[in-house]
C-alpha cells in the first residue's frame, strides 16, 4: 500500500498548476511567492509577482528599492505589512548575510516577516529539507484527513498538525508543495472536490461524510463597525491627501483625510462607502468639499497624478468613481 506522501506526491507530479515560480529553487522567489500568496489568490497576485521579480530580481535589488515604489508596486494586493517587511527582510540580508539568503530554518526565522510557515516553505522547496510549512490550506486537508477535533486556529493544534506533516514527508520539495496544492484546488473550504483526491481512500472526514464540518474553528469575533466622515477636498485641480495612518492600518500609505467627527465647512455628500478588513469596517460617509481648507498632516497633490500615489484601497476606490483612476 502506497504511503500518504507517495499517494500525494505521484498525484502532484502528474496534475500540478504550472506557475512561474514552481520553475525555481531560488529562496528569495520562494520567499517572495509564498508572502505574496498569503491572504490572496494565486490567480491574482501572479502579476504582481511577475512585475516585482522585473524590478527587484534580487534581495539586493529590493534591500536598495525606495520603500514608497514597493508600497506602490504591492498596491492592490492588501495587507501592506507584507510589502514593508518583505523590503525590511531583504535590508537584514544585506547587511547580516551579505545579501545570501539564509540556508537554516532557525537564520530564516531571525529575517523580518518570515514566521515558522514562510521558513518551512523556503527549506522544504529549496533545499529539500523535511521542514513543514504549515499554513490554512495544510490545516484544512490534515484536519479534513485525521479527524482533528480541536480548534485549528490554536497553536497546540498547529503544532500537533507540524508533527504529523513532518513524520509524512517524504522528498519535501515535492511534498510541500503537494500539500498546498490540494489544500487549494481540491480539499477546498467549500465543496471539495473529494472524488479527484489522491487520499480519499485514507481521509476519515470524507469516509463519515462529514467534509463540512472540518476543520474545527472557533466562531469568529464580528469586526468592528467604524462609521467615519471621509472628505475629498478639492481646489485649482490639487486633492488634499492626508499621512495620517495613527489608526495603525496600513502603515506607510497615504489617505483621503477622515474622521470620526464631521468637519465644520461646507461640503456636499457624495455617497456612502464600505470597506471591510479582517477585523474592522470602515463605513465611511463621503463628503465633497470645494474650497482651500487646511488640515494637520496633509499635503495638496495633483488630481492629474493621484496615480503615483500609494492609497488606501478604499479611498482609491472612492477617487476611481470620482477620477477614473486606475
Amino acid at each position: 500500500m502506497k504511503t500518504f506522501a507517495e499517494k500525494l506526491n505521484n498525484w502532484y507530479k502528474a496534475d500540478h498548476r504550472d506557475l512561474p515560480f514552481r520553475h525555481t529553487k531560488d529562496p528569495y522567489q520562494i520567499w517572495v511567492s509564498e508572502v505574496m500568496a498569503q491572504q490572496t489568490r494565486i490567480e491574482s497576485m501572479l502579476p504582481y509577482y511577475e512585475k516585482w521579480m522585473t524590478l527587484w530580481p534580487g534581495v539586493e535589488d529590493l534591500a536598495k528599492a525606495q520603500i514608497e515604489d514597493v508600497l506602490h508596486v504591492w498596491q492592490g494586493l492588501g495587507y501592506y505589512n507584507r510589502a514593508r517587511k518583505l523590503h525590511e527582510g531583504a535590508q537584514l540580508i544585506c547587511e547580516k548575510f551579505d545579501g545570501q539568503m539564509p540556508q537554516t530554518t532557525e537564520e530564516l526565522l531571525s529575517i523580518p516577516g518570515i514566521g515558522a510557515y514562510t521558513a518551512g516553505a523556503i527549506m522544504s522547496i529549496c533545499f529539500n529539507e523535511p521542514v513543514p510549512a504549515v499554513d490554512g490550506n495544510v490545516l484544512r486537508v490534515i484536519g479534513r484527513h485525521d479527524l482533528i477535533e480541536e480548534d485549528v486556529s490554536a497553536q497546540k493544534t498547529q503544532r500537533f498538525v507540524h508533527e504529523i506533516v513532518k513524520e509524512r514527508m517524504e522528498e519535501p520539495c515535492v511534498f510541500t508543495q503537494a500539500l498546498m496544492e490540494l489544500g487549494a484546488r481540491v480539499c477546498t473550504p467549500k465543496s471539495p472536490a473529494c472524488l479527484l483526491c489522491p487520499l480519499n481512500d485514507t481521509c476519515l472526514a470524507y469516509e463519515l461524510n462529514v467534509q463540512s464540518d472540518y476543520p474545527r474553528k472557533k466562531p469568529k469575533k464580528k469586526p468592528l463597525e467604524l462609521n467615519l466622515y471621509t472628505y475629498m477636498i478639492v481646489w485649482n485641480h490639487h486633492v488634499l491627501i492626508s499621512t495620517d495612518d495613527s489608526d495603525g492600518l496600513m502603515k506607510g500609505l497615504v489617505r483621503l483625510p477622515q474622521f470620526t467627527d464631521e468637519l465644520n465647512v461646507q461640503s456636499e455628500f457624495a455617497g456612502s462607502f464600505q470597506h471591510v478588513f479582517s477585523h474592522r469596517v470602515w463605513k465611511m460617509s463621503v463628503h465633497l468639499v470645494e474650497e482651500p481648507v487646511e488640515l494637520e498632516s496633509c499635503f495638496w497633490w495633483p488630481v492629474d497624478r493621484l496615480d503615483e500615489l500609494s492609497m488606501v484601497t478604499a479611498h482609491r476606490k472612492i477617487l476611481k468613481k470620482q477620477y477614473g483612476l486606475q
